[in-house]
């Protein structure tokens, strides 16, 4: 869609998004998962959205912590790719092997992360000291079609060595995203449809 920075063009062109001259350097996502009815998500160009979202904009530029019903895993400050074509979030293995054995019924299949179809867990990512809920029915993705396991939204894969992951709609679901191209921020809130929690 050419979303992107400039500098990451690989024609070394300007993208779409900076030829429309918008005042303020923003975008906004609302995506919408298919299981939830009426709204379909949105994305809104040089503004925000405040109808997608309750309370107010957070902006970041770490990934402070993760937490698995309720217990932090001190991660410290990893760097986050913000990537709403990607539908996991991917992160190093170790980091993927910490979250999933806090996971009541969490194991792996064929070398892939499974958890519990039903799975009531719940999984926060933390930003500027904020920690936005991840809704179980993201987390459990896919079946499997073996006792009732569903495929992790939360994988391995080597990003950007160990200290990056790739954060992508298993969180994004579950809050409204702000892009400023300006600040090369990334700001959330709790979406307003899913009923995201907000813990302080």
């Amino acid at each position: 869609m050419g979303m992107a920075l400039d500098q990451l063009s690989a024609e070394k062109a300007i993208t779409p998004f900076s030829n429309m001259g918008f005042k303020k350097p923003f975008f906004g996502f609302h995506l919408q998962r298919s299981k939830d009815k009426g709204d379909t998500g949105s994305l809104t160009l040089g503004g925000i959205d405040h109808s997608k979202f309750v309370g107010s904009i957070t902006f970041s530029k770490l990934l402070d912590d993760a937490s698995v019903n309720g217990k932090a895993l001190d991660f410290n400050g990893k760097n986050a790719i913000i990537d709403t074509g990607t539908t996991l979030a991917v992160m190093p293995l170790q980091d993927a092997e910490k979250i999933h054995k806090q996971i009541p019924g969490a194991t792996k299949i064929n070398g892939q992360f499974v958890v519990p179809c039903n799975t009531k867990v719940n999984i926060a990512f933390t930003f500027a000291g904020i920690s936005y809920n991840i809704d179980p029915r993201d987390l459990a993705f896919q079946p499997t079609g073996k006792n009732n396991y569903c495929a992790s939204g939360i994988s391995a894969g080597n990003i950007g060595g160990n200290t990056t992951w790739l954060v992508g709609d298993v969180f994004l679901k579950n809050v409204y995203s702000v892009f400023n191209i300006k600040d090369l921020s990334v700001g959330f809130a709790p979406s307003k449809i899913t009923k995201c929690d907000l813990n302080n």
